[in-house]
């Protein structure tokens, strides 16, 4: 199976700090052994994502057919799709971290943070011009996103092994795609249609990390995974929406903090 740009990136960095580690453990030198009773602390992270849709569509979708001026970007008199798909890129995401001690084992984060990066919707469809058949697979739309966003979590700590902690993470977030085009009545580009986004989204988030104790800061690795609960697509009268019945996202990040 082929990786992807993000399972590629987690498999070099985690490989690499758990071989750290092992050298570190070593030393036999606990650091940082009061990190832990700090009542506040903040810090930053930085990470990869990889933003994704789930698609549903409509019934029977594949039988409607769309005239030329609801697929101004094909050279057609008439077109029928045969099927939706989601594909996803790599982006990038920048952050901040306010921590406060709950107890031994459990802390409350808030972890504003920005995200930048793009998803893809993959169409396959048949097109008709002056009576000539044509099948066109993987057409791609591209759909930005910038997005702003107010986690809070509850941070879970397994028991500490010398300069090792694993833990795990639940939460919820509100996120603002401030490169929304939702607003927009009319689109820049008349051969060019723009699928476009709400811009509010709830997700629901977990993920699982490990905090590695240094002698002057703790960095951690983080897996995370967000859903959102919100149909986010604009459904307008073209080929690319009007098929999609609820379009959601979810999101897959890892992150390496420093506290």
């Amino acid at each position: 199976m082929k990786k992807t740009g993000l399972n590629k990136v987690l498999l070099i960095v985690v490989s690499f700090l758990l071989t750290w580690s092992a050298f570190g453990q070593q030393a036999k030198i606990e650091n940082l052994i009061y990190f832990d009773q700090k009542d506040y602390h903040f810090g930053f992270f930085l990470g990869a994502n990889q933003m994704l849709y789930t698609v549903k569509t409509k019934i029977d979708f594949e039988n409607k057919i769309y005239t030329q001026d609801q697929i101004p970007e094909m050279n057609a008199d008439q077109a029928r799709l045969l099927n939706i798909g989601a594909a996803p890129t790599l982006g990038f995401t920048v952050g901040i971290i306010a921590d406060k001690r709950m107890g031994n084992y459990f802390n409350l984060r808030i972890v504003p943070d920005l995200q930048f990066g793009e998803r893809l919707l993959v169409y396959d469809l048949v097109t008709t011009y002056r009576n000539e058949l044509d099948t066109i697979l993987g057409f791609q739309k591209r759909v930005p996103s910038t997005l702003l966003n107010f986690p809070i979590q509850l941070k879970y700590k397994g028991k500490r092994l010398h300069n090792l902690r694993p833990y795990v993470i639940v939460g919820a977030k509100y996120s603002m795609d401030i490169a929304s085009q939702a607003s927009k009545t009319i689109n820049e580009n008349e051969r060019d249609i723009t699928i476009k986004l709400y811009r509010d989204d709830v997700y629901a988030e977990a993920g699982v990390g490990f905090d590695f104790y240094f002698n002057r800061f703790k960095m951690s690795t983080e897996l995370k995974m967000s859903y959102g609960f919100f149909d986010v697509l604009l459904n307008e009268n073209n080929i690319w929406t009007d098929p999609i019945e609820r379009m959601s996202s979810k999101m897959f990040s890892f992150n390496v903090t420093f506290e």
